[in-house]
């Protein structure tokens, strides 16, 4: 027996994940239960309150202090990206093909763009805080509005955590499973290779920038998961009719 049992040894316990009943932010994440600290809570109203780690907070706090000049914008860029209306999807497409359509009769090279995208960055950084605190007032900052800012502060940092977690899983599999983290990786790279030469530039690019800005628009709406569900049946089926005529084959 230990007389002070603060300095006792304890022995490790089992963590588990954190499996909450309001969605799956903090999954992943430990319990409070679990944590010899307690970890501090975000709320923003009784429906939408999750916790979060000590880091993850402080990441939240600081994304929303640097944001604080573009909150309007930032608002209004979350509306237009998750179709809040349903031309905003439209409207998404239809600019990035005008986009694209310029830089095709343009022919700007790499370095022009490069140049002519941190151009419109750095005016932006300057002039767009200016604008909007000319054109939106203090008095119209509503509670609702700061819930909805802190809720989209929070899904980038939970998002950004998402990414930085798959991404050292992905890299762990070069110890853990090297051959398949190889197979991966060289398999990727060669799909990739083909389409570089295969698929013009510009098109790529196209095709990559519309999949980004329609993705988040897809995926609150379900379009993801109702393009999976249908693929997956008709990949079924193709299965299906395939073992169907293998054995009428043997049959014959």
């Amino acid at each position: 027996m230990c007389d002070n049992e603060d300095l006792c040894f304890q022995p490790p316990r089992a963590l588990a994940p954190c499996f909450n009943d309001q969605g799956t932010f903090a999954k992943g994440f430990l319990c409070d239960s679990q944590m010899n600290v307690p970890l501090p809570t975000t709320s923003f109203s009784s429906d939408y309150k999750i916790s979060l780690p000590l880091s993850m907070e402080t990441q939240i706090r600081k994304l929303k202090l640097s944001m604080e000049p573009w909150r309007e914008l930032v608002l209004f860029t979350n509306k237009l990206l998750l179709w809040e209306r349903n031309f905003y999807a439209t409207g998404l497409l239809a600019g990035t093909t005008v986009l694209f359509t310029l830089i095709l009769f343009c022919d700007p090279n790499v370095l022009t763009i490069m140049s002519l995208i941190g151009i419109a960055i750095t005016l932006s950084d300057y002039f767009m805080p200016i604008i909007l605190s000319s054109v939106f007032k203090p008095e119209t900052w509503t509670p609702e509005k700061q819930k909805e800012y802190e809720e989209i502060c929070t899904n980038i940092i939970l998002y950004k955590t998402k990414s930085q977690l798959l991404i050292s899983s992905f890299c762990r599999m070069r110890v853990t499973n090297p051959k398949l983290y190889f197979g991966v990786t060289i398999s990727a790279l060669i799909v990739l290779a083909w389409l570089g030469s295969t698929v013009d530039n510009l098109l790529l690019s196209y095709i990559a920038v519309s999949f980004v800005v329609m993705f988040p628009g897809m995926q609150y709406h379900g379009k993801l998961k109702n393009f999976s569900e249908t693929f997956s049946k008709l990949f079924n089926e193709l299965v299906e009719n395939a073992k169907v005529r293998v054995g009428q084959k043997k049959l014959q």
